[in-house]
C-alpha cells in the first residue's frame, strides 16, 4: 500500500469519528500549522484576499483553518446525525425550492466554495430528495475518499464530462447541484467580481434554457453555530431565465458579492 493510499484509508477510518464539537479547534490547530509551513500557499491567499478588498487586513490563516475544517466536515458525513443535523440547521427560502421542484422540469442548484458547501446536499437529502453532483474525475486517493465520504448518505456523484448523465438528471425532474465559481473545464463567460473580470462556467444556465429546469441559487455560511442554506429562485422556466448567459452569471456573482460582504 502506497503512502497516499495508507493516508486516505486512515483518513476514512479516523475522521468520521471526530467528535463535531472537536472539528473547530482541530481546525484551527491544523489548520494554522499548514498556514505557517505553506509560505507560497499563503503568499497566494494574501493575494486573493487583497482583490476582494485592499483597503482591509482579512485573515489568511483563517482560509487554511476553514480548509481543514471542510475536510472534518465531509470525513463526518458518513457518522452524520440526522436528527442533530436538522436542530443545528435554518433553512431560508425552501418555499422557493418546493416551487421549483412542483414545476417538474428538474431543479439546478447553483451554489459556490462559501461557507460548509459540502453539506448543502445533507440539507436536501434529509429531506427526502436526491441531489446529483457532477463531479472531476480524479487519480488521488484522498480525494477519491473525499467522494465516498460525500456520497455516503445518498449523494449521486455523476462525472463532469458526462453529459448523458447530467441531462438524464433533468430530464427525470430530478435536482442537479452545481458549483458555479470554478470554470475547471475552462469554458464559461467573463464578468465582473470584485471589481475585476473573472471567468465563471455557463453550463448550468445553457442547461436550463435548453431544458427549461428551474435555476435556483444556494448558499451556505456559518452563524452563531448555524448552518444556514438559503436558495432563492431566479427563474421558474427557460422563458423567464434572462437569454444571456453572461447577464444570469452575473447576477449570480453579484448576489455572492452581497453574501461575501454580509459575511466577511
Amino acid at each position: 500500500m502506497g503512502a497516499a493510499r495508507a493516508l486516505a484509508t486512515a483518513a476514512e477510518r479516523v475522521l468520521p469519528r471526530v467528535p463535531p464539537d472537536w472539528q473547530g479547534p482541530i481546525s484551527e490547530v491544523v489548520g494554522t500549522i499548514a498556514y505557517l509551513a505553506a509560505p507560497r500557499g499563503r503568499a497566494a491567499v494574501r493575494a486573493n484576499l487583497a482583490m476582494i478588498d485592499p483597503k482591509r487586513s482579512l485573515s489568511a490563516r483563517r482560509v487554511f483553518v476553514n480548509q481543514v475544517r471542510q475536510y472534518l466536515e465531509v470525513f463526518h458525513i458518513p457518522r452524520l446525525d440526522r436528527a442533530r443535523f436538522d436542530a443545528i440547521v435554518r433553512v431560508e427560502g425552501w418555499d422557493h425550492f418546493l416551487c421549483a421542484q412542483r414545476l417538474g422540469k428538474g431543479v439546478i442548484f447553483g451554489s459556490a466554495h462559501l461557507g460548509p458547501v459540502a453539506l448543502v446536499g445533507q440539507v436536501l437529502m434529509h429531506r427526502g430528495y436526491t441531489l446529483t453532483l457532477p463531479a472531476e474525475k480524479t487519480d488521488s486517493e484522498l480525494m477519491q475518499a473525499v467522494n465516498r465520504a460525500r456520497q455516503a448518505q445518498g449523494l449521486v456523484l455523476v462525472p463532469m464530462d458526462s453529459a448523458l448523465g447530467i441531462h438524464r438528471v433533468i430530464r427525470d425532474g430530478g435536482v442537479l447541484g452545481i458549483l458555479a465559481d470554478r470554470a475547471v473545464t475552462g469554458i464559461g463567460v467573463r464578468v465582473e467580481f470584485f471589481g475585476r473580470t473573472a471567468l465563471l462556467p455557463s453550463a448550468h444556465v445553457a442547461l436550463a434554457l435548453r431544458t427549461g429546469a428551474a435555476l435556483v441559487p444556494a448558499f451556505t455560511w456559518r452563524e452563531n453555530g448555524l448552518l444556514l442554506s438559503s436558495p432563492r429562485p431566479w427563474s421558474g422556466t427557460s422563458k423567464s431565465i434572462p437569454s444571456s448567459g453572461p447577464c444570469f452569471s452575473r447576477c449570480g456573482t453579484n448576489r455572492r458579492d452581497e453574501l461575501l460582504e454580509q459575511h466577511e
